[in-house]
């Protein structure tokens, strides 16, 4: 994994790693779904298995995190997606750890999820 260096020379910071990786998987969901159209908006729907609405306020914090950011960005609601990405930075190491590999694991998961391939640009701009 990597990302662009930093300005400043030396290893990207957390929060310009942590952008980036939860940033994939809504460029993912978008690419494959595509965006929402005028007038409407995407809503992350999480379910179990056998389709159980998942509580978000029942998941741990990092989950938790990656639930209500994930669903910012998807929304389009920049400020609020934003506002927890900058948060993140101050949690604790732990819980930073923890949201960046849940952010890893949601990335994996939208890639292998039976989703419709991308439109083809080219293509669809011919037609």
């Amino acid at each position: 994994m990597c990302t662009e260096l930093h300005p400043t020379g030396g290893r990207p910071v957390y929060g310009d790693v942590l952008a980036w990786v939860v940033d994939a998987p809504v460029g993912v969901v978008i690419a494959r779904l595509g965006g929402a159209g005028p007038e409407e908006t995407l809503i992350l729907d999480v379910r179990f298995a056998e389709g159980r609405y998942v509580d978000g306020d029942a998941l741990p914090p990092s989950e938790r995190w990656m639930l209500r950011t994930v669903s910012a960005f998807l929304a389009e609601d920049l400020v609020e997606g934003e506002r927890s990405l900058t948060a993140a930075e101050q949690f604790d190491i732990i819980l930073r750890a923890e949201i960046l590999a849940d952010a890893l694991i949601w990335l994996d998961f939208v890639l292998d999820v039976d989703l419709p391939d991308p439109p083809d640009i080219a293509t669809a701009q011919e037609r």
